[in-house]
């Protein structure tokens, strides 16, 4: 009966170091962003971060911005196709390229490099992904914007993607 209770109380402690451990890992990253709210949101809604190093903790980040910005190009497609106001047309055709340029091309470079462990063309990624989200957001400069919030999302995560990746060089 000891036995069974000494190895009980082993087990729980071996949990407890292995959380704290994963927690001291993500807290300690995201203190490093910009976004220390953002961050800890994001790589604590995703359990990969549970035995996750930096390269996971990034692949997570990067995740997260795929899943905003295809947010952004189904809007985008939709918007395009309800007869916009003429003041949308050029804007949204401008987002359009912006958010191919960063599903097709950005996003999974940064996989690769991330992947292939290369983190500099992993923030190179982050950096396009930053620029485009903030190109599309200044192409509405002379109108209102319906994607803003979309844009922000993709900025701010890509802030924290690149703050994160800067730790593997």
């Amino acid at each position: 009966m000891k036995t069974l209770i000494y190895l009980v109380i082993l087990l729980l402690t071996l949990t407890l170091e292995t959380s704290s451990s994963r927690n001291n890992l993500v807290e300690t990253t995201c203190k490093n962003t910009p976004n220390y709210n953002l961050c800890l949101k994001t790589l604590l809604s995703d359990k990969r971060s549970a035995g996750g190093d930096i390269t996971t903790l990034a692949l997570i980040v990067v995740d997260a911005i795929k899943v905003k910005a295809n947010q952004a190009a189904e809007f985008i497609s939709k918007l395009r196709q309800s007869n916009p106001p003429t003041a949308w047309r050029v804007p949204l055709k401008k987002c359009a390229f912006s958010y191919k340029v960063i599903l097709t091309v950005s996003l999974p470079e940064a996989v690769e490099a991330l992947t292939k462990g290369n983190p500099k063309f992993a923030e190179d990624g982050m950096v396009v992904c930053f620029g485009d989200s903030q190109d599309c957001e200044e192409n509405f400069k002379s109108s209102f914007s319906p994607l803003t919030g979309l844009n922000t999302a993709v900025l701010e995560l890509s802030v924290v993607g690149r703050a994160i990746i800067r730790n593997l060089l």
